[in-house]
């Protein structure tokens, strides 16, 4: 016969489990793929501005005949490059604030719950049951995790030319 602690703990294990499922629920490669493009892109266009301010170096008198026109070009291009960047960094902090706060609450809920190793799990049946005092079970409320589609949203990340 169970407890209602028991059933309280199998209630939230059940609960933290379906959340944690959810969370794995996602087209990896697909994800992987938009962030490769993002990132070649911005890399290339970094590139690009890079080599013009080394042509500069190289030859001044280039620089004001010719170079000028394609660095004021490429001006804007590398301003939304480096505004894009900003954006991955934001979304880099959002993605790992929303880890923290899974991984508090995981923690939370196994000391809770009292992890049990693998010895103590197998022999269970036949330790003599123990009544420990716990504290009052921790009430559990789903973490607000960040948004994908709100990290990655395409016009914000699509090169303008």
């Amino acid at each position: 016969m169970q407890t209602n602690k028991d059933t309280r703990k199998e209630d939230l294990l059940k609960d933290l489990a379906s959340d944690y499922a959810n969370y794995l629920v996602v087209d990896s490669n697909d994800e992987w793929s938009k962030l490769q493009t993002v990132i070649q892109n911005l890399s290339s266009n970094v590139e690009e501005f890079s080599s013009l301010l080394e042509s500069i170096n190289v030859d001044t008198s280039l620089c004001v005949e010719s170079l000028l026109p394609h660095i004021v070009a490429h001006f804007n291009q590398v301003k939304n490059t480096f505004g894009q960047i900003d954006k991955l960094e934001s979304a880099v902090r959002k993605v790992e604030k929303s880890v923290s706060a899974m991984e508090t609450e995981l923690n939370t809920a196994e000391a809770y719950l009292e992890s049990e190793s693998v010895f103590k799990t197998v022999f269970k049946p036949f330790l003599k049951p123990s009544n420990p005092t716990s504290p009052v079970p921790p009430v559990y409320k789903p973490v607000d995790i960040f948004k994908a589609e709100s990290l990655w949203e395409e016009k914000d990340f699509t090169q303008q030319e």
